[in-house]
C-alpha cells in the first residue's frame, strides 16, 4: 500500500485490509514518505498492527517510487498494489491471490466511488477512475489501476525498483503489450475510494501528471512529431470527456452525478492537456517529482 494521504485515512485503509488477510498466507507492506506526518503515528500504528511491515521512503517520494520501494520489499510470487484511500471489499485478498491460477500475468479490478459529498471529489474521482467503474469491461488486456491490480512477480523483474520514475502502470501495461502478454480485469476485486482531494487535484496535479506522462510516452519522437502532437493536444480536453461520459453511459450508472462534476471535469482535463502539450515540447520538468 502505497501511501500519501493523512494518517486516520490510512488507518481507516489498512483496518480493512487486515480484516481479510491471513497472516499465514499474506504479506502487508505500507510504504510512506518519512517526513509526513498529518496524523499518521507510527508507534500508534506498529503497536496496532504488528501484522504490518512499515516502510519509510525517501523525503518527497512520489507515489510510484513508494510502488517500487514496495515491490522490492515484498517477498511473495504475487504482488497486489493499493493506495492509502481504497478500502478493499470482501474477498479482495482471496481474488488477488488466485492469480498464481490465472495464465494472466496480472489482474485488475474496479475502483468505486466512496460517499462523496462535494462535486470537486465526484469531478476528480471521474477523471481518474471512470474506466475503472463496475461493471468491469470484458475485453483483452484492459487497462488496470494503479491503485487495485495483483501482478505476477515473474512480470515485474524487468522493471528496476531504483528507476527513478517508480513503477508507473501504464507504460508495464504497453510493455506487456509489446511482448504478447495478456493482463486481465475481474468484478470480483474491488476498492471503494473514500478520498477528499484538494483543488490542486484537479488544477496542478494533472498538469504534472500530463507533462511526465506525455515526456515519458515521446521521448523517443523527432522534434516535428512532437510539436505536432503538442498542438493536437488543443483538441484533448474534448476528447477526454467525450471518453468519460462514454465510459459513464456504457455502465449505465452515475450519469447525472457526472453532469453535476462537469465543471470541475473541464478544469482537470484542460490542466492535462496543458501539461501534455509542454511534455511533448519541453520534457518532464519537475513534472516527475510531482507526480502523485
Amino acid at each position: 500500500m502505497a501511501s500519501l494521504n493523512d494518517g486516520a485515512l490510512l488507518i481507516r485503509c489498512v483496518e480493512a485490509l487486515v480484516a481479510q488477510a491471513d497472516a499465514a498466507k499474506v504479506e502487508l507492506l505500507v510504504v510512506r514518505d518519512v517526513e509526513r506526518s498529518d496524523g499518521f503515528d507510527r508507534a500508534m500504528a506498529e503497536s496496532r498492527f504488528p501484522e504490518v511491515r512499515w516502510i519509510e521512503g525517501p523525503p518527497g517520494c512520489t507515489v510510484p517510487r513508494l510502488r517500487s520501494l514496495g515491490i522490492a520489499a515484498s517477498r511473495g510470487e504475487v504482488v497486489a498494489l493499493l493506495e492509502d484511500d481504497c478500502l478493499v471489499q470482501k474477498g479482495w485478498c482471496d481474488v488477488a491471490m488466485s492469480i498464481t491460477q490465472s495464465p494472466y500475468v496480472a489482474v485488475g479490478g474496479a475502483v468505486e466511488p466512496g460517499p462523496y459529498a462535494r462535486t470537486l471529489d465526484w469531478g476528480v474521482y471521474f477523471c481518474e477512475y471512470a474506466r475503472f467503474m463496475l461493471p468491469v469491461p470484458n475485453v483483452r488486456s484492459p487497462a488496470l489501476p494503479g491503485n487495485n491490480a495483483a501482478y505476477k512477480r515473474s512480470a515485474l523483474a524487468p522493471f528496476p525498483s531504483d528507476a527513478p520514475e517508480g513503477f508507473q502502470e501504464v507504460f508495464a501495461q504497453a510493455e506487456w503489450r509489446r511482448a504478447g502478454l495478456a493482463t486481465s480485469a475481474t468484478d470480483a476485486l474491488v476498492v471503494q475510494n473514500v478520498n477528499s482531494w484538494p483543488v490542486r487535484q484537479v488544477t496542478s496535479v494533472p498538469f504534472h501528471h500530463g507533462r511526465a506522462f506525455a515526456a515519458r510516452r515521446f521521448q523517443a519522437t523527432s522534434t516535428p512529431v512532437r510539436v505536432a502532437i503538442s498542438l493536437l493536444t488543443l483538441f484533448l480536453p474534448a476528447l477526454r470527456i467525450f471518453r468519460l461520459f462514454g465510459e459513464t453511459i456504457s455502465r449505465g450508472r452515475l450519469v447525472g452525478r457526472m453532469v453535476m462534476a462537469l465543471p470541475w471535469i473541464v478544469v482537470f482535463t484542460i490542466s492535462w492537456s496543458i501539461g501534455e502539450a509542454m511534455g511533448c515540447l519541453f520534457g518532464a520538468g519537475n513534472g516527475a517529482s510531482r507526480w502523485r
